[in-house]
């Protein structure tokens, strides 16, 4: 047997290195031909395999006119452009545009920076070289402002190489922040780990203003991907808690699927809790309009609409902390109105909730589930409540949907609408020296030192924070990508683009015309088989979990004395084989149960991708650099022994909650075999919860 080559990685299960870029032609094979046809379908082939609106928006783009020539360096393809007034303006060096596109470059340590943003594409030579110096490890972002300029050019130069592939992100005039934020946000990790900006001089001389904006647009994104991956980076280990000890509810509830266009062509009002709430909310009090809107509340604005005697068909629920359940407390029962909510939400919200429950999708269930997971349609992962209640309208198939209560600002000096259950929380603190509005006014000058001023409704601006600008921008990008009609009916607050601007009442006159069929009941229980069979496979991953660690515990060991006796030919041979049957089953029977303990190991994926970016460019000798993958999958592994730790904590905590839950289903069955009339789950509501008022629809 031989020895293992020096640069081999060490534990294959464990590596999560970016996938490698396709080889690229090096430029100077790149001749200085006439436009050709086939040049541009390659390009644009290889474009459309990740932006295929771009590739379009390209070929029906007429190109400009360029002069072409070939550099004094070699067969290299150059073009000058000329202006209006007669300039002619070199896209390229002359005399070497290679050497000049490694200047654009160089400098970039692309061992601590993982994005580099190209303003101005020119010939497109210095992002190539900008994609093989990444060495797959990076993102490249290249923006040109001048959609017929990146066409003339892809006519005549081959970047067939590089277009297209998954780090690569090309960006033109008409590439506005939705569309940016929805290409960047799945590359969210990458973007967070440093970004460097490389202008190009023709593109800052030309369009000055325009690469102002787009790297203004690329600082509003890039702090969007910073909230998002700071958020799952911290939420983590209570996202795998949460989910896990809401298994029975999914597992066994109601989901959403039988949602799915429940409601398509009817109209449906999501209200979130917003300070403008109170100047419209109560147009929904009356039944007959009420009878014809859908609406969908977040869970803050759940009691301003019982206060009003408005009962809402659905109210979302995402929050991971469990101080949102006091936005349940006290409630009456409330039969006719169904939460939905993601499994990530907190267990004692499901638990307290007094009416019938729909869980989302959910992936990491899925995957523990496995075979016993039911086929559940996908309703967009939201960052906020107010996000899934958008989410779910549209899979109820609604159109339009009309916004209120959503102001994504501080208006009148605000945070929530008068009556929130919010305010019930701050009910002990107040006196006649400590009023709501002066708890509100601290609540916003709290955030004094993120406040900022966006667009506001009424054409005046109005101040937000940096959270609710991130919020803003998402759902700008959703309704940038709906299909159905946005009517924003919110009279106060941020102006959203991508929305048509009403009143509520006039959206109503407008679209509220027929009343909504009766939509779908969720069952009041879980199924207590489908539960029974969830909480044996629960107790089958917590066995497998302790098995990932005593391999990885293992493979420790195994990596240190690789990392001893490196030039041991002999001994490396016997310790890779035993390393390797450790991988094997990693890769088999336990590979479903470490890629769930990975969901809490999210800390130490983030630092393995620098610590891979950091590998490839160091220069290493092969020993050097197998030492370096070595200790790299050392640190990798002691973290996910933490990881398993946390994981057996949390799946033991789950495995009790969730057999608590079948003990008391089966119990209620028991009772219900016995006194049919009543469940006992039924009995134990009404006791605790009282009659449930009438419904104002």
């Amino acid at each position: 047997m031989s020895m293992p080559a020096p640069d081999q990685p060490s534990l294959a299960a464990i590596n999560t290195a970016f996938a490698d870029l396709p080889t690229l032609v090096d430029p100077v094979d790149a001749p200085a031909a006439a436009a050709d046809s086939a040049t541009l379908r390659r390009n644009l082939a290889a474009l459309r395999r990740t932006q295929p609106a771009l590739a379009d928006r390209l070929a029906d783009t007429p190109p400009a006119p360029l002069d072409w020539s070939t550099s004094k360096a070699g067969d290299i393809a150059v073009a000058t452009l000329t202006t209006p007034d007669g300039k002619a303006l070199s896209l390229a060096s002359r005399y070497d545009p290679i050497k000049e596109a490694d200047r654009l470059i160089d400098g970039i340590d692309h061992a601590a920076v993982a994005t580099v943003a190209v303003l101005g594409v020119g010939l497109g030579y210095h992002v190539q070289r900008l994609v093989e110096a990444q060495k797959g490890n990076g993102l490249a972002i290249a923006y040109e402002p001048d959609t017929a300029l990146l066409r003339a050019v892809l006519e005549r130069v081959d970047h067939s190489a590089w277009l297209g592939t998954p780090r690569v992100i090309v960006a033109d005039g008409q590439t506005d922040r939705p569309a940016l934020l929805s290409m960047v946000e799945k590359r969210a990790g990458v973007l967070t780990q440093g970004l460097h900006l490389v202008t190009h001089p023709l593109a800052s001389r030309r369009h000055p203003d325009d690469v102002r904006a787009f790297s203004q647009t690329l600082t509003e994104v890039l702090a969007f991907c910073r909230t998002n991956v700071a958020t799952t980076l911290v939420n983590s280990a209570r996202t795998v808690h949460n989910v896990t000890h809401n298994l029975a509810h999914y597992a066994a509830g109601s989901t959403t699927d039988a949602l799915i266009d429940a409601a398509e062509g009817f109209p449906a009002v999501c209200v979130a809790a917003g300070p403008s709430l109170a100047k419209n909310v109560d147009l929904l009090s009356n039944p007959e309009v009420r009878s014809r809107v859908v609406v969908i509340a977040v869970q803050t604005a759940l009691r301003p609409l019982l206060d009003r005697g408005i009962r809402p068909d659905f109210v979302t629920a995402i929050d991971y902390s469990e101080i949102s359940s006091r936005f349940y407390e006290d409630l009456p029962a409330l039969p006719d109105v169904t939460l939905v909510a993601e499994p990530k939400a907190h267990p004692t919200i499901l638990d307290a909730y007094p009416g019938p429950i729909r869980c989302a999708r959910n992936a990491f269930d899925d995957q523990l589930l496995g075979d016993l997971a039911r086929p559940i349609k996908p309703i967009r992962a939201a960052t906020t409540v107010a996000h899934l209640c958008f989410y779910l309208a549209q899979h109820l198939g609604c159109d339009p949907i009309m916004l209120i209560g959503q102001d994504l600002g501080f208006a009148d000096g605000l945070y929530y609408c008068p009556g929130t259950a919010v305010h019930r929380v701050w009910s002990p603190e107040l006196n006649p020296f400590n009023t709501v509005e002066m708890l509100e006014w601290t609540r916003v000058a709290r955030m004094r030192s993120h406040l900022q001023k966006v667009d506001g409704h009424d054409g005046r601006q109005v101040y937000t924070d940096e959270q609710m600008v991130t919020y803003l921008k998402q759902f700008e990008r959703d309704f940038a990508e709906a299909p159905q009609t946005i009517i924003d009916c919110t009279q106060g607050g941020a102006l959203k683009q991508h929305t048509q601007r009403m009143t509520l009442a006039d959206a109503i006159a407008e679209h509220a015309t027929r009343a909504v069929p009766e939509l779908p009941k969720a069952e009041p229980e879980p199924q207590g088989d489908r539960l029974a069979s969830a909480v044996g496979r629960l107790a089958q991953r917590l066995d497998e979990i302790k098995q990932v660690r005593r391999a990885s515990r293992d493979s420790i060991d195994l990596l240190r004395q690789m990392l001893k006796h490196q030039r041991d030919k002999k001994r490396m041979d016997k310790l890779f084989t035993k390393l390797t049957r450790h991988q094997q089953r990693i890769d088999g029977e336990l590979r479903t149960s470490f890629e769930l303990v990975g969901q809490l190991n999210t800390v130490g994926q983030f630092r393995r991708a620098k610590a891979d970016r950091a590998i490839a460019h160091a220069g290493h000798d092969r020993y050097a650099k197998q030492a370096a993958q070595i200790e790299r999958d050392i640190a990798n592994l002691e973290v996910t022994v933490e990881a398993c730790d946390e994981a057996l904590k949390t799946f033991r905590s789950a495995l009790d909650h969730n057999r608590a839950k079948l003990d008391t289903t089966q119990a209620d069955h028991n009772d219900n075999q016995a006194n049919p009339d009543t469940t006992q789950a039924n009995r134990k509501r009404s006791a605790r919860l009282g009659p449930a008022p009438p419904r104002a629809a």
